[in-house]
């Protein structure tokens, strides 16, 4: 399949990609992450090195990992982008494929499901020097935790802003829990 996809790559002009895995593998799909990880790594990333075109900032981020199986990866990527980071590349639900090109440029890779996504990063951390973080945005405490230690990587206004951020929110937050904890009390 990688012969026919080179030359399918060369007639319509745009990347094929092989990836020799016939559905899930492995515990919780984890081998067939493992091999979609690899076709990406040999086909993918190193497609844009030589590209100056894009324009980097020292915000730039990529969220690996989120399949966006129920429009979770959007709430993430708002909250990122309200810390004033820029969301670069998502992996994968409703990513793109020039997405993933552009991963290899950012300042950090963010790591939703560690399982499926450890390798990558790994890989990206020692051929590109961009380092991960595991985050958890399940929950409010887990999401106030997380977006903190994302912003630790980050300067002050990253950090002032993701404060400001949480404080915006707690205000929600805590109303809703006002409205439901006494009913849900015992």
């Amino acid at each position: 399949i990688e012969a026919i996809s080179k030359k399918a790559s060369k007639e319509i002009e745009k990347p094929v990609v092989p990836v020799r895995c016939e559905g899930f593998r492995g515990v919780s799909q984890s081998l067939g992450h493992h091999i979609a990880n690899d076709a990406i790594r040999d086909w993918v990333l190193d497609k844009r090195d030589n590209d100056n075109s894009f324009q980097s900032t020292p915000y730039d981020v990529s969220i690996i990992g989120d399949y966006n199986i129920g429009g979770d990866a959007w709430s993430s990527r708002t909250l990122l982008e309200e810390m004033g980071l820029r969301v670069v590349a998502q992996w994968s639900g409703d990513g793109t494929l020039s997405e993933m090109e552009l991963t290899p440029k950012v300042k950090l890779n963010l790591l939703h499901c560690y399982r499926s996504m450890n390798y990558i990063s790994r890989h990206m951390e020692e051929k590109y020097g961009i380092p991960y973080l595991e985050y958890n945005f399940f929950g409010p405490t887990k999401i106030i935790e997380s977006c903190r230690k994302i912003a630790a990587f980050f300067d002050d206004s990253v950090k002032e802003k993701t404060e400001a951020m949480i404080a915006r929110y707690q205000t929600m937050v805590d109303a809703i829990i006002a409205k439901y904890k006494p009913r849900l009390e015992g």
